[in-house]
């Protein structure tokens, strides 16, 4: 079994400022790559999607060469989805200097936690748009209720590839099944985005989910992409905070557990590959 994790995350709060981590909240503290080789020991992970961590904006390019030095321990890492605020007027020099670096494949600046409208502001659509130019994807981080704009930015982009993270974020705490599944069903019909099936574990309750509660969001978003455009997504170390990364994968086990052989491969491996211009090892 060959696996790529399009999603993983290192970080080190000696290092980079992570404005969003809260003083002794369970993020507080360095999550590295040893870590994650620990962590994820009991799964064949064969390559691996470094994808940016939130870190300040003037961090972005720090964070990235960073994880490019890290390459050359762990020769999984083999791409690299970087940050770069979007709105910003340093916008183009930040993405000269990151499209420098070999690994580099995609562009993320979080829709999440931003007002309503910040997806279709015409700076960060303009921002988008640029992304694409370069010949990068630009991935999308949100949340369920950001659908509905979303959608509105994708079509204003329709020459570049988006990326989709954790399902959009559904509300699967509080059973919220409608309008996600409707707004999500829009989305799959727009053919230049991928769905990444990861980050599910830590939308519901962290220590009183069960496996259905999460299986019929993964089920839903397997079913509207179709096996040619989703993609397993470990989100560690952030799965750590409701379970783990092993907990994680083998509840991806469970999705794809009466898929085809070729289905299965598809979603574990064949698809990243594809979609992060990976060699296929």
């Amino acid at each position: 079994m060959h696996v790529v994790d399009t999603h993983a995350h290192f970080w080190d709060v000696e290092r980079i400022n992570y404005p969003w981590i809260e003083a002794g909240s369970v993020f507080d503290r360095s999550f590295l790559l040893a870590d994650y080789q620990a962590r994820s020991a009991g799964a064949p992970i064969r390559q691996m999607v470094f994808v940016e961590c939130d870190a300040h904006p003037r961090c972005s390019v720090q964070e990235a060469e960073w994880v490019t030095a890290l390459a050359a321990e762990d020769r999984r890492i083999q791409a690299i989805v970087a940050r770069t605020s979007l709105l910003d007027d340093d916008r183009a020099a930040t993405l000269d200097h990151l499209g420098a670096l070999p690994l580099l494949r995609g562009i993320r600046d979080n829709i999440q936690n931003n007002p309503a409208g910040f997806a279709v502001a015409p700076r960060f659509v303009e921002g988008v748009q640029e992304v694409h130019r370069r010949g990068l994807h630009f991935e999308l981080c949100l949340t369920h209720h950001q659908l509905r704009e979303t959608i509105e930015l994708v079509d204003r982009c329709p020459d570049g590839q988006f990326v989709l993270d954790h399902c959009a974020k559904p509300d699967i705490a509080s059973v919220g099944r409608e309008p996600w599944a409707t707004e999500m069903a829009e989305m799959a019909e727009r053919a230049h985005v991928v769905c990444k099936i990861s980050g599910l574990i830590t939308e519901a309750d962290w220590h009183r989910w069960t496996p259905d509660d999460i299986l019929w969001y993964a089920r839903t978003a397997a079913e509207l992409f179709g096996p040619d455009r989703i993609l397993f997504g470990s989100d560690w170390p952030v799965s750590e905070a409701a379970g783990g990364f092993m907990t994680w994968f083998r509840l991806a086990d469970a999705l794809v557990a009466r898929w085809s052989e070729g289905d299965r491969d598809k979603f574990f491996r064949a698809n990243a590959q594809r979609v992060y211009r990976l060699a296929p090892e």
